[in-house]
């Protein structure tokens, strides 16, 4: 009697934790779905730019201490512009001076590691390879689900905007700069470090799996691991909480 008892608990505890698995791949699997789409709409908005940008997206060239991720960069007699995407959503607060910026969706506050200081470190990265002489704006986009509340820059040549600001925020700047061979040069450049990186793309997985501020959710792969504090103490969870639940300790 006991042993049938005891089997009817174990098969059930066994069938909830399958079920539980695959509603979490499900779960992540929508959630990789929505991250592609926006990707997706990014290339689609870049695309509508004047056939004189040169567009370069998902690009992995040396950072100062290992390989770094850029989202996009659009090159053109205008400027250099380095595009970092946020698919956040909620409330946005931060300036440009602070270490990290909040999030705050519902009553769940989040923070992640400062995008302006991040792409700062993505464009020093890309002026060791093209050089300091070009004009290079940096650029944050936000999703238009999220609301830029309280953020302050001060610095020249940022700028944070939503998605759907994008094209204008660009098309803005009409001071040619740089001349049209400057710019396939500055492509050259980028694609040959690209392709050099690309034969060992083992070193960027190894980057990646080290857990600092600025690590994309392995889960989602679009929010960012932001250090949290709850009940038990300090753990990492994912920005695009509550789409995404991962965590970590």
């Amino acid at each position: 009697m006991f042993k049938e008892i005891f089997e009817k608990v174990f098969m059930s505890e066994e069938i909830s934790q399958t079920v539980k698995e695959v509603s979490n791949i499900v779960k992540d699997t929508e959630i990789q779905v929505k991250g592609g789409f926006g990707e997706l709409r990014l290339d689609f908005i870049l695309s509508k730019l004047d056939k004189d940008y040169i567009i370069i997206k998902d690009i992995i060239i040396p950072g100062s201490n290992k390989t770094t991720q850029i989202d996009s960069i659009a090159i053109s007699v205008y400027g250099i512009f380095v595009i970092e995407c946020k698919n956040f959503s909620g409330y946005i607060y931060g300036n440009d001076k602070d270490k990290v910026w909040t999030q705050i969706v519902g009553k769940a506050k989040n923070t992640f590691y400062n995008p302006v200081r991040q792409n700062y470190a993505h464009i020093k990265a890309i002026e060791n390879i093209i050089g300091d002489e070009y004009n290079i704006y940096s650029i944050i986009v936000f999703s238009d689900k999220a609301t830029l509340k309280n953020v302050t820059i001060n610095g020249n040549n940022v700028i944070v905007i939503n998605e759907s600001e994008i094209l204008s925020t660009i098309s803005k700047y009409k001071d040619m700069t740089i001349n049209r061979e400057e710019i396939k040069i500055i492509r050259d450049k980028i694609f040959d470090c690209m392709k050099a990186i690309n034969q060992n793309t083992g070193e960027h997985v190894r980057n990646l799996k080290n857990i600092t501020e600025e690590d994309k959710c392995p889960r989602c792969q679009k929010g960012n691991l932001t250090k949290r504090k709850g009940q038990y103490g300090e753990f990492w969870g994912c920005s695009e909480f509550p789409k995404c639940k991962y965590t970590r300790k």
